[in-house]
């Protein structure tokens, strides 16, 4: 992740999964679930009128940065899948998952840390 002050730009990829679900919206507030079962409200955004297709997070980004400490070169992973709501309907259930670049090593390989783990102990 190279941008954790202002708007994280996510991959292009993500727009043909979250197309359907922005039915022709240009943002979308997202509950969003970490590891630790934390909700986020963090808004998805693309530009209206397609000028630049390349998403990003924007409303509720700076408070899930401060609070997971996160730092330039941090892994950010967000997925999405279906599940049943309580009412039976089909809805989509975000998360979204941080690791952070590691100087630690075991038999010579890098080890991946859990940032969310490391920071909140």
């Amino acid at each position: 992740m190279s941008d954790i002050t202002s708007k994280p730009a996510l991959p292009t990829e993500i727009v043909e999964h979250m197309n359907p679900i922005m039915k022709g919206r240009h943002f979308l507030d997202l509950k969003v679930v970490d590891t630790r079962s934390q909700e986020w409200i963090l808004r998805y955004y693309t530009r209206p009128n397609g000028n630049r297709e390349c998403p990003v997070f924007t409303t509720g980004w700076r408070q899930f940065v401060q609070d997971k400490c996160l730092q330039v070169g941090d892994e950010l992973t967000f997925y999405g899948h279906q599940v049943r709501a309580d009412d039976g309907e089909l809805k989509m259930k975000f998360m979204i998952e941080v690791k952070g670049p590691s100087l630690v090593t075991f038999n010579g390989e890098a080890l991946t840390l859990d940032v969310e783990y490391l920071t909140q102990g």
